[in-house]
């Protein structure tokens, strides 16, 4: 072939790889810096994107739109899940085939196994960001994420027992409104009909107790017009619903109290179970202390905000919804306020993980999957041997069945034995 046609052949070889790489390039999803800043709400959406193409394991639910058609979006993170199975099972078939190449080992399926294994976990559900202007809660749920995620390998012992659902993100278009417009604005930004008034507290919108919440529409935490009247609240009220047989632990992120809580928020009373949830708390107090000596305070959440609180997530999750074990956490401090300084993002987060991983782990250990199993198990042989039992006694015969009447004992009514 002449050289000017090699030439020419080399070109268009080139300019097609170029084409190529291009529109591979196009696939390419950015990792936005989620741990030493404050990510616009469309970063944060991206970074979820990024966590979907990159692992097997973790797959983004979309929730609804705002009032301003922001997409409310939850990370679920779940170590099982079929297309996570399915990619462990070839990698392990491959490496299989190696070795039975090399030593003639056995190709073992193991699909059934982490399959039963789906059946017998809980969930852990994560929320932030319901009021606009607590920054800290949303960098602490992306943290929490970043940690099951880009390190899972540090996290397996926990991926392997628990599910997650994370909602970074609750109240997009109010948090947008505190980066741009007002630093202190707390409710969404949906506008009150037929008053001049905009915004409702999602964290009284909830119906559980809601009548009893602040009705002024110039108010912080106005309840709304109605339950549920808010498209953030239904968004989340609907997850809630979907998972709902299977969650074990729910965890409300705020700031900047500094104090890890339980219900009731609504009055002074606290559950029968309060123990357990007290408990809970103090497992990601002592791992906090231990970290870095920081201390939280721990109490239910009307005793120690002082204040009734009405129509709140974490009531309605532990009330309506029957998650067996719902806290509040609320992040440092007062010192830093609801925005601290970008510098400290990465350590708050950092440390907020290890009382959250604590919690987690203590959440599996008091309620563990396996205990609804084992009672069946017991049951059904304890049923087993009944049976056995029955079917090893003789036959009765005439004989005696008339003797076991002759000798039965009629119980005289009002006689004590």
């Amino acid at each position: 072939m002449p050289l000017h046609l090699k030439k020419r052949a080399t070109k268009k070889r080139a300019k097609k790889a170029a084409s190529s790489f291009s529109k591979f390039k196009k696939l390419i999803v950015p990792r936005p810096d989620v741990l030493h800043g404050y990510l616009h709400h469309t970063d944060i959406n991206l970074y979820l994107e990024y966590l979907q193409n990159r692992y097997s394991f973790v797959q983004v639910h979309f929730l609804g739109l705002t009032y301003e058609k922001r997409a409310m979006k939850a990370i679920e993170i779940d170590w099982y899940s079929e297309r996570n199975v399915t990619t462990m099972e070839r990698e392990r078939s491959r490496h299989l085939i190696v070795e039975n190449m090399i030593g003639n080992t056995m190709l073992v399926p193991m699909r059934a196994n982490l399959h039963n294994a789906t059946n017998i976990r809980n969930y852990v559900f994560i929320e932030g960001g319901t009021h606009a202007r607590e920054w800290m809660s949303i960098s602490v749920a992306l943290n929490c994420i970043y940690q099951l995620t880009e390190k899972h390998l540090r996290n397996y012992d926990l991926l392997r027992k628990l599910r997650f659902i994370i909602v970074p993100v609750t109240n997009p278009d109010g948090y947008e409104y505190t980066l741009t417009k007002n630093r202190r604005w707390r409710k969404n930004r949906r506008p009150i009909r037929h008053s001049r008034h905009i915004g409702t507290d999602c964290n009284r919108n909830y119906d559980f107790h809601w009548e009893a919440g602040p009705s002024k529409m110039s108010r912080n935490t106005f309840k709304g017009v109605k339950p549920f009247s808010e498209p953030e609240t239904r968004a989340m009220r609907n997850l809630l619903l979907k998972f709902k047989s299977n969650l074990l632990f729910f965890l409300s992120l705020h700031s900047y109290a500094q104090s890890i809580m339980y219900p009731w928020g609504y009055c002074q009373q606290l559950p029968e179970s309060w123990q357990t949830l007290e408990r809970l708390a103090l497992a990601g107090r002592k791992a906090i202390k231990s970290y870095n000596g920081r201390h939280y305070r721990v109490g239910s959440i009307a005793k120690l905000s002082k204040r009734h609180i009405t129509g709140s997530i974490v009531d309605y999750a532990f009330g309506v919804i029957n998650v067996p074990l719902s806290l509040v956490m609320e992040l440092p401090s007062h010192d830093l306020g609801f925005q601290p300084p970008a510098e400290s993002i990465s350590s708050i987060g950092h440390e907020s993980w290890f009382g959250i991983r604590e919690m987690c782990k203590t959440a599996y250990d008091l309620m563990p999957p396996f205990l609804n199993l084992q009672a069946a198990i017991l049951a059904n042989s304890k049923l087993c041997k009944s049976i056995n039992d029955k079917q090893q006694e003789p036959m009765p015969t005439v004989a005696n069945i008339s003797n076991q009447c002759n000798t039965a004992q009629v119980p005289v009514k009002g006689l004590k034995k």
